[in-house]
């Protein structure tokens, strides 16, 4: 806190407290098991703030906005937009209503993140570059960790506490919830922490349930918009097969749907989002090439990003019931969306972080399977290297330096190059490891693979 009342750096600050807090938590009454939910968010932020590092870009204008709130009560970045937005208006802000500018991104992340900005804020101290990005993850690595708890919370009613607790840390450790949400003011932090309300919700029964995860699915499309492909078929789901909760799941999901609708009618005078003529340009029909490259590519991959899928995928196949199809449908929507998108790469990112919400719902179908990949030495070895790829592969994404650069043609150009691959891209010239002789690099991938094996061999036998 003093270091945001004065100015200065605090990642080191951050890092300390939750070690400190877990340390507490550990040694009080109970311990870990008394509060399990509360520990792993807590070991979850520690994880994210030990990077040391901040990977973001699009969360600049959500990054500003709690100043513009706090400072001057408005949504509007006029008065917060310079240094930092100087010449790039037309990559981040959009007019208004009355020639106001407006953020091209939904605002929903820049309130959540008020409560994190409210010293800085208050004591108005000098802010420069590096408290800005400090800031930004400090907002996103404490909603990104947020989800981590509530996940586990809604997994625990389906499966065990350790098969939970297995999941819960893929899903937060494995994903792109450590390489770029938790980085971050990224959308997909609080659209994640969204959709695990709404699972938390679907898990359960009864009105408060169903309120819940209306609250929660329609919170996640106020953060991302995409993310209503997964709400409505969230929807169709009470609607059609939990239909006396139905009112409770549209009351539920009223705040956020009425705060967003509000939001558009105030600043651009008409119930619509004011990016839409920016993003409606940017649509062309579904091309194979993006659905095929979301799957397999090394540079956006997700097989090659998130191994343990080919498990998610065997398992919604076995489960035919109402809820795998309605939210395998919602997925499956949501790709085909994305895939005519024109940048479907998605500018500098880890992969195709357009999945980090649906890494959810894919571990989601795996809660019955425990015993079942427990039992097989097959299936137990095979979950086992797949989960570990996924906790390195994602390691050196909040790690290390990401693959790539911000300029689409090239993404293209070298979108099936193996070195875009954050494993391969280590070898590379210019990778994470740049400063390094080429033996040196090599003999760091050699003892990556050795880390994997035995990274695997360990994880196997906690099954």
């Amino acid at each position: 806190m003093i270091c945001m009342a004065v100015g200065a750096r605090f990642p080191a600050a951050a890092l300390a407290a939750s070690l400190a807090a877990l340390w507490c938590l550990r040694t009080a009454k109970g311990g870990w098991e008394k509060r399990p939910a509360l520990a792993l968010a807590l070991a979850h932020f520690a994880f994210y703030f030990s990077t040391f590092r901040w990977h973001g870009g699009d969360d600049i204008p959500n990054s500003l906005l709690p100043f513009a709130i706090l400072r001057h009560g408005t949504l509007a970045m006029d008065l917060v937009m310079h240094p930092w937005l100087t010449g790039r208006e037309l990559d981040f802000l959009v007019p208004g209503l009355g020639g106001v500018n407006l953020s091209v991104y939904p605002v929903l992340p820049g309130l959540l993140a008020v409560p994190f900005y409210l010293i800085t804020a208050f004591f108005n101290p000098p802010v420069s570059q590096g408290l800005l990005h400090d800031l930004s993850k400090l907002a996103g690595a404490s909603i990104t960790a947020a989800s981590v708890a509530v996940y586990y919370l809604a997994l625990r009613d389906r499966c065990s506490p350790r098969w939970a607790l297995w999941l819960a840390s893929l899903y937060g450790l494995g994903s792109w919830s450590f390489s770029v949400s938790s980085q971050a003011l990224w959308q997909h932090g609080p659209a994640q922490l969204g959709v695990a309300i709404g699972l938390w919700g679907l898990a359960g029964k009864g009105n408060k349930r169903a309120a819940a995860a209306g609250f929660g699915f329609a919170l996640s499309v106020a953060a991302r918009p995409d993310a209503v492909f997964i709400a409505a078929a969230a929807a169709g789901l009470w609607l059609f097969h939990r239909t006396r909760e139905l009112p409770a799941f549209l009351g539920g999901a009223a705040p956020p749907a009425a705060g967003l609708l509000s939001y558009w009618l105030a600043y651009t005078g008409r119930l619509a989002p004011p990016e839409l003529r920016w993003q409606a340009r940017n649509f062309l029909a579904p091309q194979a090439a993006a659905l095929t490259g979301m799957l397999l590519t090394p540079a956006r991959g997700l097989l090659l990003y998130f191994p343990p899928f080919v498990f998610a995928a065997w398992a919604a196949a076995r489960r035919r019931g109402a809820e795998t199809l309605w939210l395998a449908g919602g997925c499956f929507a949501t790709v085909l969306f994305l895939s005519c998108y024109r940048d479907w790469v998605g500018g500098m990112s880890f992969g195709t972080r357009y999945f980090a919400s649906m890494t959810m719902i894919f571990l989601w179908w795996l809660t019955p399977y425990e015993k079942e990949i427990a039992a097989s030495p097959r299936l137990r070895r095979g979950w086992a290297y797949a989960a570990a790829a996924a906790f390195i592969i994602h390691a050196l994404g909040g790690y290390l330096r990401w693959p790539g650069t911000y300029s689409i043609e090239r993404t293209f150009a070298r979108i099936w190059h193996p070195s875009e691959h954050p494993v391969f891209h280590l070898l590379d010239a210019g990778g994470g490891l740049a400063d390094w002789p080429f033996v040196m690099r090599a003999l760091a991938v050699a003892a990556l693979a050795a880390g994997w094996v035995m990274l695997s061999r360990r994880l196997e036998k906690t099954l």
